[in-house]
């Protein structure tokens, strides 16, 4: 577990952007890890595909923070595309501990550890299943 919990993951946690709900937005989820009970609410404008505002309240522990700071980092100009090929190659370290990232998101690779404690899989996840409703209600709305 100490390998999860190092310095680096810890500063993360510190540095989560768009902390701010919107008050208009095209998209709004609320998703809940069941395994331990991590929560993130998003709010997203969606224009063209593209992510162009967006707002996020995390509830949860230090990793699922770790995550959403990252992600975070590049949401804003986040594409439907982008989103599904980056939730993919996290999907597959989260399951074998391999990382490979472009350069833009080789943070995530701090989070390679987690692979070997599925307990903290849902919490690791969670910022990218946000995103992916978010996305999915925003094409429903047709933005």
């Amino acid at each position: 577990m100490t390998e999860l919990y190092n310095t680096d993951i810890l500063r993360w946690t510190t540095r989560i952007p768009h902390t701010d709900r919107l008050q208009v937005a095209d998209a709004t989820v609320t998703k809940t890890s069941r395994i331990c009970g991590s929560r993130i609410s998003a709010d997203a404008c969606v224009r063209n595909g593209v992510i162009t505002e967006f707002g996020q309240e995390v509830k949860a522990c230090a990793l699922g923070q770790t995550t959403a700071a990252i992600v975070g980092q590049h949401v804003i100009g986040l594409s439907e595309d982008e989103l599904s090929d980056i939730a993919a190659r996290f999907r597959h370290m989260v399951k074998t501990g391999e990382a490979d990232f472009p350069d833009k998101w080789a943070a995530l690779a701090l989070l390679a550890p987690v692979w070997e404690h599925p307990g903290r899989h849902g919490s690791v996840l969670l910022p990218f299943e946000v995103l992916e409703s978010l996305f999915a209600e925003a094409d429903h709305a047709g933005n």
